[in-house]
Formats: structure tokens, C-alpha cells, sequence
């Protein structure tokens, strides 16, 4: 039954709309083809009712359309909203970012010092410690060798103490002398 209520609606549209031509009374017909003027309200209400008609055939589609449209422009502006918020808050995240960045650097820069002079002062104690035994070794060198210069010295003036003892033994010892010091060094063996 609807259907047939617009196609009945676009008839009488169109039944109005047809020019409305008055015969005159006492004539009968037109004479040699001349129109006779139409009433202007009768075109005005022919316009009236063909704008009507094309508003009620159109509203349903119109409304739907303009409905459609307002839910992708409402979705658009909720994505973009959205988008805006996620901008927004990974551009908040890079700027924090960035601010702990200078701290970070500001951070990593004292513990490279704090590390620096740990490592330098490690390096000192090596050097220290490699220099302290150097040291020790070279002493003990030292010490080794002045104790066997010390022993050839020992030795040579041992020998040299001898060899002018013997001598003057030899000299200044008479052979009585010579017998009882084999007969002590005989007792003591």
C-alpha cells in the first residue's frame, strides 16, 4: 500500500502541472490556435505541489543519505580525534624521552669520570706496584751481586791474607814452631 501512495502522489503532480486552459464560454474553441493565458496562482501552485512531491519522494533517500553521511563524518572526526590523542601522547612520550635524555647523558658522563678515575687510579696502583717490585728486584740484585763481590772480595783478601800470612810464617816460623802446630791440629782432629 505504500508503494502505491507515491506513484498516486507523482500522477496527480503531474495531472496538476499540465497547463490549465480555459475555453472561453460563449465560443466554444479557441479561435485560429490562439492560447489563452494562464492564471499565474495556478502556476504557483503547480510548482508548489511538484516541490512537494519531489520533497516527499525524496525525503526517505535524502534522510538516509544525509544520515550515512553524518555517521562517516562523526567516524571520521572520531578517528581523527583518536589519531590526535595517539600524536599527542607518543609526542609527550618523546619529549619525556628527550628530557631524561639530557639527564641520561648528564648521568653516563659522571659514571665515565667516576670510572675514568677508578681505572686511573688502578692504573697508578699497577704502575706502583710493577715500580715497588722493580724496585725490589733490582735491590735483590744488587744485594746478590754486592754479596758476590763481596765474598770475591772476602775470598781475594782471604787469599791475600794467607799468602802474606804463609809468607810471613815462612820467614818468621821456625821448625819447632811448625811441630806443634801439627801436633795441635792433630789433637784437635
Amino acid at each position: 500500500m505504500k508503494k502505491f501512495y507515491p506513484a498516486a502522489l507523482i500522477f496527480f503532480c503531474l495531472i496538476l502541472t499540465v497547463p490549465v486552459v480555459h475555453a472561453q464560454e460563449g465560443e466554444g474553441h479557441s479561435k485560429s490556435g490562439e492560447e489563452h493565458e494562464e492564471n499565474p496562482l495556478w502556476k504557483w501552485v503547480n510548482l508548489l505541489v511538484l516541490v512537494g512531491a519531489v520533497g516527499y519522494l525524496l525525503r526517505k533517500p535524502a534522510r538516509e543519505f544525509f544520515e550515512t553521511r553524518k555517521k562517516d563524518i562523526t567516524s571520521g572526526l572520531e578517528r581523527a580525534r583518536t589519531a590526535q590523542e595517539e600524536s599527542s601522547r607518543r609526542m609527550n612520550e618523546i619529549e619525556k624521552r628527550l628530557s631524561q635524555l639530557s639527564q641520561e647523558i648528564a648521568s653516563l658522563r659522571t659514571q665515565a669520570d667516576t670510572e675514568s678515575a677508578r681505572e686511573r687510579e688502578a692504573i697508578l696502583t699497577d704502575a706502583k706496584r710493577d715500580v715497588e717490585r722493580l724496585v725490589d728486584q733490582s735491590r735483590q740484585e744488587i744485594d746478590r751481586i754486592a754479596r758476590g763481590i763481596e765474598r770475591d772480595i772476602k775470598g781475594k783478601i782471604a787469599d791475600a791474607v794467607i799468602d802474606r800470612a804463609g809468607q810471613k810464617l815462612e820467614t818468621q816460623m821456625t821448625e819447632d814452631d811448625q811441630k806443634r802446630v801439627v801436633v795441635r791440629f792433630l789433637n784437635k782432629v
